[in-house]
């Protein structure tokens, strides 16, 4: 009986140890584990437009399109990042600087939010995306790397006006949602077409 308990003990104290060091690993991870991530998401815009002069008569908008969320670093409060869209109309990839807003949570699991305004939108010629989301991450075993992520739209909209041209204006508004995930390091090197950002060559 001797032998076992004492096995007993070993074991038990094993654990212990090896969970104190797995948690202090994890306790460790700050905000700045996000720097130099990739996440790609599905977005879909679905809303209405009218792009001709005269009374409404609205068009339907549903729009499905892959973008990309490239983080480039920790600036507390808040994320500089950058958004990738490829655009069919100039057959070339889109970059569109934004901050992603920290609201609250931890550094795997926090709600954000982003406004992003090109042009003025009160005057009649501008955009505006805005939307928030939640981004949960899970380390890998040793704590060392983020491992997976995903990234869930809770909101969003996109509104575009320009009366600048009274020939041709343009009136969009539209629901927005987006959800996906991390993109594996691994991947990033293994795909060597327009489906996917400069970042993967």
């Amino acid at each position: 009986m001797k032998k076992v308990k004492i096995g007993l003990g070993v074991f038990v104290a094993a654990v212990l140890i090896g969970s104190f060091f797995f948690s202090t690993a994890h306790a460790q991870v700050g905000y700045t584990i996000w720097e130099g991530k990739w996440l790609k998401l599905n977005t879909n815009f679905k809303g209405y437009e009218k792009n001709l002069p005269g009374p409404p008569d609205w068009l339907t908008v549903n729009a499905r399109f892959t973008m990309f969320v490239y983080i480039l670093s920790w600036n507390d409060p808040n994320f500089s990042a950058e958004f990738w869209y490829y655009n069919d109309d100039s057959a070339a990839w889109q970059r569109v600087p934004v901050a992603l807003h920290y609201i609250q949570g931890t550094p795997l699991d926090l709600l954000i939010w982003v406004q992003n305004d090109i042009g003025d939108i009160t005057a009649g010629d501008g955009e505006r995306f805005a939307f928030a989301a939640r981004v949960t991450g899970k380390m890998d075993r040793t704590g060392t790397f983020l491992q997976t992520a995903s990234f869930k739209c809770l909101g969003g909209y996109f509104i575009e006006i320009d009366t600048i041209d009274p020939l041709d204006p343009i009136y969009q508004a539209s629901g927005v949602t987006m959800t996906g995930g991390l993109v594996p390091a691994t991947f990033c090197n293994s795909i060597r077409n327009q489906q996917y950002p400069p970042c993967f060559n």
